[in-house]
């Protein structure tokens, strides 16, 4: 959600607006100089209430909500009550983690989403796939897809990257990019090991796991009780800097998340736009992302053997993935630029803007 309101933020300033980034601070890590970094009242994980916002929005013609946003989105309703000022937002997902947060969220749901989606002059969904997936409904409900840097992700081959991280210059690289904490189990990384586990032998491939969190030591612990530590690559935290080198250090990205709390995959475009295929789980908004037998390979989700022999199917043809590669470099270029659709962006605040 941050990249996504990071990279609107640029490009609005593009084109000489005037632009207010508010962000929790929520560890007195301060990351972008351009953001207001407001003190949360209270904060629990990603919620942060925000009172502040009722007075800090003061002066903005226009907001635009990231959602789900805890914490927030209520003074963000509450200050376009009372200043008589219009807000849109984009629906990013709807949280489930299978545990007693998932109470939380469907009252959440039932009580207080009904109020901010009714609100909203707008709603930015990345696919109306997933919109209708969950039932979302408002009656100007916008299909806006996220966007890649298509310049700063590009394809190539870093090969310094590979030897850095100990990945042979020969082998096929598969490569996931993601958060490994609990927030984020979703995303199956297990399940991706887990079909690694499967592949054959006598292939030559790694697995290259970008990202941290309080989940790695587990993952790290199954890789090694399958027998496939020492091809299982924990790279750890890449920086913004250095992370479209390790795109180019890949064959092939897998997103394998399990469930509807994954409603995209801003990681499956970065890989396109370096010119890698991908495999995804056929999930609402993730799968629009990839042409099956195209630009890679859609499966089902949370299982391991579908997961598998799509790996081993780029193992089995290794011209494959270059030939999926190149044409979802072209399915970049094509439809999710920065520009294309920072200008529909601006169309609908016009519009918004003009109505109010």
């Amino acid at each position: 959600m941050g990249s996504v309101a990071a990279r609107d933020a640029r490009e609005l300033k593009a084109r000489s607006f005037e632009v207010g980034i508010f962000t929790p601070d929520y560890d007195g890590r301060e990351q972008n100089p351009e953001a207001q970094y407001l003190m949360p009242v209270l904060a629990f994980g990603n919620a942060a209430v925000l009172p502040q916002l009722v007075t800090k929005l003061n002066g903005h013609d226009l907001v635009h909500l990231h959602y789900t946003f805890y914490g927030a989105d209520v003074f963000v309703w509450l200050w376009s009550t009372l200043r008589r000022k219009p807000y849109v937002m984009t629906y990013h997902m709807q949280p489930k983690t299978g545990d007693w947060r998932d109470v939380i969220f469907r009252l959440h749901r039932a009580l207080i989403e009904p109020w901010i989606v009714r609100g909203a002059r707008a709603v930015f969904v990345s696919s109306l796939d997933y919109a209708q997936s969950i039932g979302l409904q408002h009656p100007q409900l916008v299909e806006m897809p996220f966007s890649v840097d298509e310049q700063r992700f590009s394809p190539g081959r870093d090969d310094d990257f590979r030897a850095a991280h100990g990945l042979p210059a020969k082998a096929c690289v598969f490569m996931f990019v993601g958060g490994l904490d609990r927030a984020h189990s979703f995303k199956g990384v297990d399940v991706l090991i887990r079909a690694a586990a499967h592949l054959d032998a006598q292939n030559d491939w790694r697995l290259l796991i970008v990202g941290d969190g309080d989940m790695r030591k587990s993952y790290e612990d199954l890789a090694a009780a399958l027998g496939i530590i020492d091809r299982v690559i924990f790279a750890g935290a890449v920086s913004e800097e250095d992370l479209p080198r390790a795109y180019r250090a890949a064959d092939v990205h897998v997103l394998p998340s399990t469930s509807k709390s994954e409603a995209f995959g801003l990681v499956t475009l970065e890989a396109a736009a370096s010119g890698l295929p991908s495999i995804v789980s056929n999930l609402p908004g993730v799968r629009t992302l990839v042409l099956d037998n195209d630009t890679g390979f859609v499966v089902k989700p949370g299982i391991e053997e579908p997961l598998e022999k799509a790996m081993q199917k780029f193992l089995n043809t290794p011209e494959l993935a270059k030939q999926m590669g190149v044409v979802a470099r072209q399915r970049v270029e094509a439809h999710y630029t920065p520009k294309s659709l920072a200008d529909r962006l601006v169309e609908v605040y016009k519009r918004i803007t003009a109505l109010s």
